[in-house]
Order: structure tokens, then C-alpha cells, then sequence
């Protein structure tokens, strides 16, 4: 096939309440940082003429072994103070996807459902059953307290304080993120991923959007890749990353029209908080969000850029 799609490629680390004066000029930094490193990750592979799947994978990896991002390393704790892991990824070319949720043992659960693309007979696994393939598929397993980090260890000590049983949201916080990641490669094919530790003192057992498809990550060469973040009951509940999919197929709308009409309408009118990346397939690119900010990024081939953004328009 002729390489005549230009590559692009965004990434989020997380949406909610950033604003600057609350976020230090050391955290900016240390997050531009790892955002940057996300997109060279992604950015190397789709250069080279890779494939969208890998690229999202790498980007997404980068930002799991963060530990300034709600995914992998920097995982909020559960109830019971445990990191419960969840992860999925959607390949636009053949509509196949992999799914992975409270896992404990997954260093990167990303990777761990990439490698279910190809099963015809699972799309999304579970808890110890989820670990336990893990292992017997040669990812790399780690103890649970990998997943510790101070500032996630204070934060689940200061909710407790709040409430033995209330859930705190993974927006309400500096360094919340999930992370995602969209692409688009030189043959025109789109992916998706997202990746999270959930929300901070959830309930053991409980699965937000970023591991169900259609509601946190979709990917169809028709029409988008979407990945998002957010209030993951409302990200469900709103089918937003394949809502966005249907209205671009079946409303004949433009990616802009779409994701303004599901977030900013549908989530937004639910009482939903977040937001999402999007590349369509002509390689626009889209980040559309109801909170106060979103960590997010991008590198375009055709413009020859590569940025990173938290508030709206302003380049960090």
C-alpha cells in the first residue's frame, strides 16, 4: 500500500480540576516531560512506517511506567488499598480489541490487551484469571506494592479520613491521570488505548470506561480513534468513544461536531466530568473536555508539530 496518509498522534495524561495556580512549576515540568517522552515513543515507531496498534502501545507504556499519571506506577490505591488495574485497546482496521481489568499483578496492562487482539475468543479478561493468562503468556508480572507511590499513599490516607466508604474521583487531583493514546499511521489505519488505576478508595471490583470498549477507547477506520478520561460510571452510562464513532458514520457529522455534541452535550447533560482525544480518518485531531483542564499532546506529520497542552489553547 502507498504511504499517502500523513502519521499523527495525541496522547491525554488525564482530565479535571488543574488550574495553575495550583499546579507547581516542578510538576509542570515533570509532567511536560514524561508527556513529551509518550509522544517520541509513538512518534518513533509511526516515522519508521509502523503500525497505529504499536504506537498507541508505546505511548500509552510510557505514560503507565509515569508515576505522575493515574495508570501503572502512579495508581490510585482501592478501598481495601490495593491497585486494581485496567486497560484497553481497539485496532480501527479490523475492529478487533483487548481488555483487561483489576488486574494486580500486570506491570503494563496496555500490553497485556494489545496481545488479545488476536484472540477470537476473548476480548476482555478479569481479575486473577487476567493474571494468571498474563503469566502464562510471558508478560512481565510485578508485586502489587510496585504500584506504590508516596503521593497516592497520602492521597488514599486523606480519603479515608474523609469517608471509609466514599469514592474520590481520579480528577480531583494534581497528578489524576488516566492516560490515552490515538493514532493514525501512514497506511490510514487508526487506534486507540487508554489506561488507568481507576478512582482513589473505589470499591474492589469495580470497572470504569477505560476498560470497556465503546465507552472508554473505540477505534474504526471510518471514521475515529477515541480515548478518554474521566468520571467512568458517565463515561459508560454515555457510550461516549463509540457515540462519537456513530454520529461522524451515521449523523454524517465532522469529528468536531461529534465530540462537541458528546461531551459538551450528552456527558455534560448526564452530570458527567472528563474528556477525550480523537483523530479522524483524515488526520484532524481533536481534544474536547467539560473540566478545568486536560494534560494532553500531540505530533502531527503534516504540520510538523509537536505539542503539549493542560489549559485551553495554551501551550506548556
Amino acid at each position: 500500500m502507498t504511504n499517502k496518509t500523513p502519521f499523527a498522534l495525541c496522547i491525554h495524561g488525564g482530565a479535571g480540576v488543574i488550574t495553575p495556580e495550583n499546579l507547581s512549576p516542578t510538576d509542570k515540568k515533570m509532567i511536560k516531560e514524561d508527556l513529551i517522552l509518550a509522544l517520541n515513543a509513538g512518534e518513533e515507531i509511526l516515522a519508521k512506517g509502523g503500525n497505529a496498534v504499536d504506537a498507541v502501545t508505546a505511548a500509552v507504556v510510557a505514560l503507565e511506567n509515569s508515576i505522575h499519571f493515574n495508570a501503572g506506577k502512579g495508581a490510585v490505591y482501592s478501598r481495601e488499598g490495593k491497585h486494581l488495574l485496567e486497560a484497553s485497546i481497539m485496532d480501527g482496521a479490523t475492529l478487533e480489541a483487548g481488555s483487561v481489568a483489576n488486574s494486580m499483578k500486570i506491570k503494563n496492562p496496555v500490553l497485556f490487551a494489545k496481545s488479545l487482539l488476536g484472540y477470537k475468543d476473548l476480548i476482555m479478561i478479569s481479575g486473577e484469571a487476567a493474571d494468571n493468562l498474563a503469566e502464562q503468556t510471558n508478560h512481565e508480572l510485578v508485586e502489587n506494592h510496585y504500584f506504590d507511590t508516596d503521593f497516592r499513599k497520602k492521597q488514599f490516607l486523606e480519603a479515608k479520613k474523609i469517608s471509609e466508604t466514599a469514592t474520590f474521583l481520579d480528577h480531583t487531583n494534581l497528578k489524576m491521570g488516566t492516560v490515552g493514546a490515538v493514532a493514525i499511521d501512514r497506511n490510514g489505519s487508526i487506534a486507540a488505548a487508554t489506561s488507568t488505576g481507576g478512582m482513589t478508595n473505589k470499591l474492589d471490583g469495580r470497572i470504569g470506561d477505560s476498560a470497556i470498549i465503546g465507552a472508554g477507547t473505540y477505534a474504526n477506520n471510518k471514521t475515529c480513534g477515541v480515548s478518554c478520561t474521566g468520571v467512568g460510571e458517565y463515561f459508560i452510562r454515555a457510550t461516549v468513544s463509540s457515540m462519537v464513532s456513530n454520529l461522524m458514520e451515521f449523523g454524517k457529522m465532522s469529528l468536531d461536531q461529534a465530540t462537541e455534541v458528546t461531551i459538551k452535550g450528552h456527558l455534560t447533560k448526564l452530570g458527567g466530568e472528563g474528556g477525550l482525544i480523537a483523530i479522524d480518518k483524515d488526520g484532524n485531531i481533536n481534544f474536547s473536555y467539560n473540566s478545568q483542564g486536560m494534560y494532553r499532546g500531540f505530533v502531527c506529520e503534516k504540520k510538523k508539530e509537536k505539542k503539549v497542552y493542560i489549559w485551553d489553547n495554551e501551550e506548556v
